[in-house]
């Protein structure tokens, strides 16, 4: 079976391309924008010399030069997305380019699609404090109350359907929780944000949805090979700290930080006087905080990993031992 991945130079990509090749694919397509990492194809060689590894660069907004790109593919793995710029840019690099990924997937025959989607497509404002947030939870309609990424991949999740229709793919998709690990971020916006020299604690002693980068890594591989058709996984791991432990660790191993806690209660009046202010300014201030994203993202709840683990994943780097290393790299950053 050829598999495809794309986004293969990125942060979550190469780790899902080595777990691929550890959970026994032999033949493997890496897809890149222009040209590979250094030394990530080479590394990959050594290391699974039995496996045919090739990589291919392509721009996924051009449709033109993608029918090389999913020839002869069995599975794709769609990691390629669009994180960060301008809304436009982040539509247009999740939502047209995946479009465009499908659209030739399908004349090309390809029979399994593994989408990666996020954590932002759940509509979570109407569960209760402390509820269970698994794979029943509804998803958003339309998305766009959580922002340009938000609503990028709901619409992303909407094309995969559209297109499943139409051309029979087999569809699996992961949806993430905050993925972290040694070449990501340091602070989620769940656990707070930095503004004006001072760090605003807003998760407090809210779960951390985390899943080390290896592990999410893993997850994608099982899901790709073994889930059934039409499954959609969470992918978060197990003994999952607050945003206030976090921070906390944080600030004790990386730097530290001049923080300002803010309970739930004064983030969610807070974001109502936001609204309030910037209709009443016409705009002047942006309101960031709306009530809905405090509820969607600050309201303690509890998470599943349950349905990923039926299908034979469990996570390989506990999450104290994901800390210490993604902190340790960090330190050294800074």
């Amino acid at each position: 079976m050829k598999v495809l991945v794309t986004g293969a130079g990125g942060f979550l990509g190469q780790r899902i391309a080595r777990s691929l090749l550890q959970q026994g694919v032999e033949d493997l397509r890496l897809h890149v924008r222009q040209r590979p990492p250094e030394g990530l194809v080479e590394e990959l060689r050594a290391a699974f010399p039995q496996a045919r590894i090739e990589w291919a660069g392509a721009n996924l907004l051009a449709r033109d030069a993608l029918a090389s790109l999913v020839a002869d593919v069995d599975c794709l793995v769609h990691a390629a997305a669009g994180m960060r710029g301008a809304a436009a840019d982040m539509f247009a690099n999740s939502v047209v380019a995946t479009r465009n990924l499908l659209e030739a997937a399908g004349a090309a025959g390809v029979r399994r699609v593994v989408q990666i989607s996020s954590f932002a497509v759940y509509r979570t404002d109407g569960l209760g404090r402390n509820a269970v947030h698994d794979e029943s939870v509804p998803l958003e309609t339309v998305g766009v109350d959580k922002g340009p990424y938000g609503y990028a991949k709901v619409r992303q999740e909407q094309l995969l359907d559209e297109y499943r229709a139409r051309f029979g793919f087999e569809t699996v998709v992961l949806r993430p929780g905050v993925i972290y690990g040694e070449g990501g971020g340091a602070l989620s916006p769940r656990v707070g944000i930095g503004a004006l020299g001072f760090f605003f604690s807003l998760g407090g002693g809210a779960t951390l949805p985390l899943t080390y980068v290896e592990n999410c890594a893993d997850a994608v591989a099982v899901a790709a090979l073994k889930a059934p058709p039409g499954g959609v996984f969470n992918v978060v791991d197990d003994d999952l700290p607050s945003c206030r432990h976090y921070l906390g660790q944080y600030r004790r191993l990386v730097r530290k930080l001049r923080t300002i806690p803010v309970p739930y209660p004064m983030l969610l009046q807070g974001s109502r006087m936001l609204v309030w202010y910037h209709r009443r300014s016409k705009g002047q201030l942006p309101a960031v905080f709306t009530p809905y994203v405090v509820r969607s993202m600050y309201r303690p709840l509890r998470y599943a990993n349950a349905a990923l683990k039926q299908i034979g994943w469990s996570p390989r780097v506990t999450t104290q031992a994901g800390l210490e290393r993604t902190f340790q790299y960090l330190h050294g950053k800074g």
